[in-house]
C-alpha cells in the first residue's frame, strides 16, 4: 500500500525518494504475489491491479534517482504480463470477447498504454536483446508492447478502451514474433531471480517486504523523522494495527 510508504502522509521527512522506493516495494510485492499465485485467475487479478496502479499513483517511481532500477522494474512489469498472456494461451483462454476474461482486450490495451507512458518518462529506452532459454527465442524486453500486439493479432483479440488507441498502435513494431508456447517462454523466472539478486535490500536476493512501510517502524523511528518530533500514529492507531486492523489513509 503506497500511502503507508509516503512520509508526507505522516508529516515526516526521511529522504527524497522514500515514497518512490516505497512504490517499487509495493510493485515487488505484486511480483512475488504473482509468482506464488497458483491459478491463472489469481494471476490475472494481480495484472489488473498492477496496470491500474502504475498508470495512476504508482507512476511516481518513474522519477526515482536510480534510473537503472526504474527501468528494470518497468521491463519486469512488461515481462510479467507477457508471461500472463502465455499462461492464458496454454489454458486456451486467449480469444476475442472471452467469456472467462471479459476485460481481456481492455487490460491488454492498458499495458500497451503503460509502455507508452513509460517511454515518455525516458524508460524502456534500451533495445537490448536477450536469448530466452531453452527455446533460444530472441526477445527485447523494452518492446513488450509490440509483443502484446502480436498476441492480439495472433488470437484476433479486439484491443479497446482508449481514445488514442490507433495512435498508440501506429507506433508499434508490427513484425514482432512470439516464442513457442511453453511453461516459461518469456524467461520470467530467470528475470525475477536476476532482478532480486541485483536489487535486494535485505540480503539473500529477497525483494519486496515492508521495510519502507512507516506503520511497521518503531514509535522512536517515527518520532525521529516527524516534523513535530511526535509519533504521527495515535495510541488508537497503534492498538488497531497490533490487533490486525488496517490503517485508513485519506
Amino acid at each position: 500500500m503506497a500511502p503507508l510508504r509516503c512520509p508526507d502522509v505522516f508529516g515526516m521527512y526521511t529522504y527524497n525518494d522514500h515514497a518512490a522506493y516505497g512504490i517499487i516495494e509495493v510493485i515487488e510485492n505484486m511480483f512475488l504475489d504473482y509468482q506464488e499465485a497458483g491459478s491463472w485467475k489469481d494471476q490475472w487479478v494481480i495484472c489488473e491491479g498492477l496496470v491500474l496502479f502504475v498508470l495512476g499513483p504508482g507512476s511516481e517511481y518513474f522519477q526515482v534517482e536510480d534510473d537503472s532500477r526504474a527501468d528494470a522494474v518497468s521491463e519486469l512489469i512488461g515481462r510479467l504480463f507477457l508471461t500472463m498472456l502465455a499462461r492464458l494461451e496454454r489454458e486456451q483462454l486467449l480469444e476475442d470477447q472471452s467469456p472467462d476474461i471479459k476485460n481481456l482486450g481492455l487490460i491488454m490495451t492498458l499495458f500497451i498504454k503503460l509502455a507508452s507512458v513509460m517511454c515518455e518518462s525516458s524508460l524502456l529506452q534500451e533495445d537490448k536483446q536477450e536469448t530466452v532459454k531453452p527455446s533460444k527465442f530472441k526477445f527485447t524486453p523494452s518492446d513488450f508492447d509490440a509483443y502484446i500486439l502480436a498476441y492480439a493479432n495472433k488470437f484476433a483479440i479486439t484491443l479497446q478502451g482508449l481514445a488514442d488507441l490507433d495512435e498508440l498502435l501506429a507506433e508499434l513494431d508490427t513484425y514482432a514474433t512470439l516464442p513457442p508456447s511453453g511453461q516459461d517462454p518469456w524467461g520470467w523466472d530467470a528475470a525475477l531471480k536476476s532482478y532480486s539478486k541485483d536489487y535486494s535490500t535485505r540480503g539473500k536476493a529477497i525483494i519486496g517486504g515492508d521495510n519502507l512501510d512507516i506503520t511497521t517502524w518503531s514509535s522512536a523511528e517515527r518520532k525521529q523523522h516527524s516534523f513535530t518530533k511526535k509519533d504521527p500514529l495515535t495510541k488508537k492507531d497503534l492498538d488497531a494495527l497490533k490487533s490486525g486492523g488496517v490503517l485508513h489513509i485519506m
